[in-house]
């Protein structure tokens, strides 16, 4: 047995683990949330990709894209605030030409939504009466966001100001459409904001930058939706429907 710290707010304290419980994880965690200090979340985080997704009670939960094991959920309450994650992020141009600005390549000083924006946004009467009110392009950013940061404020960006906004935030869980009807999961609103001069940091910003995949064609997203009933659209389902959409 080796003594390890557990890194939970809840139970903190000296533990005894075995080498299994290292590898496989313990509690329901994964073995990267072990460490000997409490700063090891921050430096190593979860290696694992996650969709920021909803429960019916309109928790923030993180499911993991495809080729992570197990996909199951993980409640972000549950993590400790330290907890380091990539999240998948979904970003609508109207112009093409514009997945080649800075600030979209780097999602600087602007706004994004979590998986179901992706189909909230550009099926009509969801989000908008007509649809892809802010363009059919969209783009998938990943990002590393501190956990406690899902419960920072969301402010909504303006010409390329991240207004009041100091840290990543996120909205809580939207489920309202335009035609009154509601979600059985909401979906999520983030705003990701940095210093016009730097590099958006973990400590300073709360979020930092991996990657920007696409522009990709959003009709054809609505096309493989348009089927589907706007209450019972679920998050594993749309994950398979992004697997499916091409590069343009």
């Amino acid at each position: 047995l080796k003594p390890f710290w557990l890194n939970h707010p809840r139970e903190p304290g000296l533990v005894l683990l075995p080498p299994s419980a290292l590898r496989f994880g313990f509690m329901g965690l994964p073995p990267v949330f072990f460490g000997n200090n409490r700063r090891s979340t921050a430096a190593q985080g979860d290696k694992r990709v996650y969709d920021v997704v909803s429960s019916a009670s309109g928790e923030v939960e993180l499911l993991p894209v495809e080729g992570s094991s197990p996909r199951t959920r993980l409640q972000v309450a549950k993590l400790p605030d330290d907890a380091v994650v990539t999240i998948r992020v979904f970003r609508f141009l109207e112009d093409y030409s514009d997945a080649k600005e800075t600030w979209e390549k780097g999602l600087r000083n602007v706004n994004s939504g979590s998986l179901l924006w992706l189909a909230v946004h550009m099926l009509p009467q969801m989000h908008s009466v007509r649809g892809a009110k802010y363009g059919e392009w969209f783009t998938i950013h990943h990002i590393r966001v501190y956990a406690r940061h899902f419960k920072s404020g969301y402010h909504m960006c303006n010409s390329g100001s991240s207004g009041p906004a100091e840290t990543f935030g996120s909205s809580t869980a939207v489920k309202s459409l335009v035609t009154g009807d509601k979600l059985r999961e909401g979906y999520f609103w983030f705003v990701s904001p940095v210093d016009e001069l730097s590099k958006p940091s973990l400590e300073k910003d709360g979020w930092q930058h991996v990657k920007m995949e696409g522009p990709f064609d959003g009709s054809s997203v609505a096309q493989e939706c348009e089927s589907v009933s706007p209450s019972s659209i679920a998050a594993k389902q749309l994950q398979q429907v992004v697997r499916n959409v091409n590069v343009v």
